[in-house]
């Protein structure tokens, strides 16, 4: 009698050669995100990833015997809570689960693209959200209007890039020491070009970024990712705008409770067919105003 899937078991050290394959991957390709953005490991439902102080001034003494001025700095606290996110794909060939611990089986690359496509996302939402602060994170903190860059019926041009550079001076973000990101897409990159103020030099880098040999401009690094800045419909006028995010990396925190787990076993109600099954669990938060900006603009 043929071997049928119901009866292959697949043996454990199979499984976990995948998940090494996966998460060797993962590293060396994983979300264009991640790596932009501070991070750290996590236990619990939900936890208190900064307690952020204010600056201290020191004030001039007038006298040798005045009363001691106390001087109050702001404290601000950021929350993040963790996200579960499956995956689960039904194998129905036996070769196929013979071979499922090549590192160059598809099924790694398929598995390392979700999972790289699911952080980026958990990343994204958390621009813009309302972020959690106080002692028991019962603080709700949406995102300030003063830090976005109005669309003004354009797309993005070299004004608004020097007015995002100019906002981010204004709420001390050092850029000696950070650089700005900005996830833009071809709609960006298009109305830079085609902007007639625009200088040779200029129009040289902007047309390297367009081929892929550079990836910054103006001091902001750019992150080029079709489809992924939301847009929304502006009311009174029709247009649609897309937002871009514009960040420093100590101005965003990714969260990471359990990296990719990998199990492969039977599923009765299949027939007892194979089933390959991944779960992650994550989160993400903005974790200081003024350091994340919503950049606007038209959608042409």
């Amino acid at each position: 009698m043929a071997e049928t899937v119901a009866t292959y078991t697949v043996p454990e050290h199979y499984v976990s050669m995948f998940t090494a394959n996966v998460e060797s991957v993962l590293q060396k390709r994983g979300g264009k995100l991640r790596g932009l953005v501070t991070s750290g490991t996590y236990s619990g439902e939900k936890v208190q990833v900064v307690n952020f102080i204010g600056p201290i001034e020191f004030l001039k003494r007038d006298t040798p015997y005045q009363d001691t001025v106390v001087t109050e700095p702001e404290h601000t606290s950021r929350w993040i809570a963790a996200e579960d996110y499956d995956a689960a794909v039904l194998i129905d060939r036996i070769d196929t689960l013979r071979m499922i611990y090549d590192p160059t089986s598809p099924y790694v690359e398929r598995f390392r693209e979700a999972a790289a496509r699911v952080e980026d996302q958990v990343i994204l939402d958390s621009f813009f959200a309302v972020a959690k602060a106080g002692k028991l994170a019962s603080v709700n903190v949406p995102f300030p209007a003063a830090d976005v860059i109005p669309n003004g019926g354009t797309g993005l041009t070299l004004a608004k890039l020097r007015a995002t550079r100019k906002l981010l001076k204004k709420r001390f973000v050092d850029l000696e020491a950070e650089r700005p990101y900005i996830i833009v897409t071809a709609d960006e990159i298009d109305a830079l070009l085609g902007e007639t103020q625009v200088i040779s030099a200029d129009y040289a880098a902007i047309k390297a970024l367009v081929d892929g040999e550079v990836t910054s401009f103006m001091g902001f690094t750019f992150i080029p990712a079709e489809g992924w800045p939301s847009t929304y419909t502006e009311i009174g006028t029709g247009f649609t705008i897309r937002q871009l995010p514009v960040w420093v990396r100590s101005g965003m925190h990714f969260g990471s409770w359990q990296n990719l787990q990998i199990t492969i076993n039977g599923r009765p109600d299949k027939n007892n067919i194979k089933q390959i099954h991944g779960s992650m669990s994550m989160g993400a938060t903005r974790l200081e105003e003024g350091k994340v900006l919503d950049l606007e603009v038209k959608v042409t």
